[in-house]
């Protein structure tokens, strides 16, 4: 129980910020509400983030007549900027030296090469040992083991 109120207090919490500045959802509200009535501990955090809301709000600069505008290029400017094929090409790409970024071709084709390559010496391993195998389960003594290793291959005691 006490796991799950931590739980439901972080989240109210988190909410606590969108309260003050009137930007949660009703549902959301309504909820932070309930939780607000039963906890002391939310309710103090509620009253230090509105005392800071409000002490932050005082101490903001307000916009006056003599707050100079910004110039009416600059949003044009901004947006013809951000619309430019060359940079939503870099943004989007990977980064130049990066596996993938430099040549993708070569990156897959270097990581098929390995995995053959694993997969062939596993293979030529297994079929070794299950060679040998059959000389070292049966040896009660050195014994020559058949098969392609040769007649002369001595198997010696595990």
């Amino acid at each position: 129980m006490a796991d799950r109120l931590k739980r439901t207090c972080r989240r109210v919490q988190a909410q606590l910020p969108r309260l003050i500045a009137d930007e949660a959802s009703p549902l959301r509200e309504r909820l932070a509400d309930r939780h607000l009535r039963r906890c002391e501990i939310c309710s103090a955090e509620l009253q230090r983030q509105t005392a800071v809301h409000e002490a932050l709000r005082a101490i903001a600069p307000r916009a006056t007549a003599d707050t100079p505008a910004p110039p009416a290029w600059l949003l044009d400017s901004l947006l013809e900027k951000a619309a430019a094929p060359d940079l939503r090409a870099r943004a989007a790409g990977p980064a130049r030296g990066a596996v993938s970024g430099a040549r993708p071709v070569l990156t897959i084709a270097g990581v098929a090469a390995i995995a053959v390559v694993g997969v062939v010496v596993g293979y030529a391993s297994w079929r070794l040992g299950r060679r040998l195998g059959a000389c070292w389960d049966t040896a009660d003594k050195p014994t020559r083991c058949p098969g392609k290793l040769g007649a002369t291959a001595k198997i010696h005691f595990r």
